[in-house]
């Protein structure tokens, strides 16, 4: 599992979610922002029970693919019944998964540059 995949697959489904969101002007709302955000860190938190599991089935190329297309569509769905703030919600979601992402990394390459002699 590299975190670099997981940023690149995150953007796939962040990217068209942000252009339809621009293009359908969805207003942004504190609401779908606080949704969005708890949920990203109640599915990590979640994920992160079976960790092993979950590293383990990621590394399946299939799941992966099917994830993207699965989120895409979900989103589709949510559009249709829960309006647009499904857009706001879920790019808030994978923008938090993003930082969480990002600040993983960071925290990783400060521990190795500081094990270094």
């Amino acid at each position: 599992m590299t975190r670099r995949r997981d940023a690149a697959l995150a953007g796939s489904v962040l990217v068209p979610t942000a252009a339809a969101a621009a293009l359908l002007r969805t207003p942004v709302t504190l609401e779908p922002v606080l949704v969005g955000v708890a949920g990203a860190l109640a599915l990590e938190a979640a994920l992160s029970l079976r960790a092993s599991s979950v590293r383990a089935l990621w590394e399946r190329r299939v799941v992966r693919t099917a994830s993207v297309a699965v989120a895409l569509a979900g989103i589709v769905l949510g559009v249709v019944l829960f309006g647009r703030s499904t857009l706001l919600a879920v790019a808030a979601g994978l923008s938090t998964y993003l930082f969480l992402l990002a600040a993983v990394e960071l925290r990783s390459r400060n521990h190795d540059h500081t094990r270094r002699p």
